[in-house]
């Protein structure tokens, strides 16, 4: 007769936080975001798409904000692996490096609205204007939740630095590593959805037709 194999501590503990509670709200809150996000481009294209409305540039400072998303994905990648080895000094570089790269990004996301308003493209006057203020803004709003947590993480981090037991609990607790493991996935589909809207309006101002005064007159 084959002996069926009793599953061991380890393999119940995987078991339990593959469907922990922790890790199904956080899918269940991308998955709402992203069906709001797709909403709102779907509405931009078939509102927009070959108008006049269309005839202005994305700010240059939006470009460098995509590779400040790109790092930021690969510095949370690093904090992740930090913390799975238990490296706590890397683990904090890591958190402390990616939140501030989340600040930066939200303080060029306002330079850039900035430069719009400069170049007449309001909230209230142009339609893709509105839906490119009201897109990047719910993105930048879901980004410095993240900011929130990251800040948040490191604070913590410096209190295990003191309390020894805290630091116990750091090392060994697998709902504490859950959390960070589900921060990092939260970050990187934060980082995936400006790619997502960065080359929306990529297409949108760039690649589909417009009207025919469109390729003549360009506000700059």
């Amino acid at each position: 007769m084959l002996s069926i194999k009793e599953p061991t501590a380890a393999d119940k503990m995987r078991q339990k936080l593959k469907y922990h509670p922790i890790r199904v709200f956080t899918y269940l809150i991308i998955v709402g975001i992203t069906s709001a996000f797709l909403t709102l481009v779907f509405g931009y294209f078939a509102t927009t798409a070959g108008t006049v409305w269309n005839q202005f540039l994305l700010p240059q400072i939006f470009h460098a904000n995509t590779v400040i998303i790109l790092v930021s994905s690969y510095t949370v990648m690093q904090m992740r692996q930090a913390n799975l080895r238990d490296d706590h000094k890397a683990y904090k570089q890591a958190l402390l490096m990616t939140a501030a790269l989340g600040m930066a990004f939200t303080v060029f996301q306002f330079i850039g609205w900035r430069e719009l308003l400069s170049h007449g493209i309001s909230f209230r006057h142009n339609i893709s204007g509105t839906y490119l203020y009201l897109i990047s803004g719910l993105h930048l709003a879901h980004l410095l939740v993240g900011v929130a947590f990251l800040l948040w993480y490191l604070y913590k981090a410096y209190v295990v630095d003191r309390d020894a037991y805290e630091a116990l609990i750091f090392e060994t607790d697998p709902t504490t590593k859950l959390k960070i493991e589900m921060l990092g996935i939260y970050w990187h589909f934060v980082d995936v959805l400006w790619l997502f809207v960065y080359i929306s309006f990529l297409i949108g101002l760039y690649a589909l037709p417009r009207s025919i005064e469109g390729w003549f007159t360009r506000p700059f």
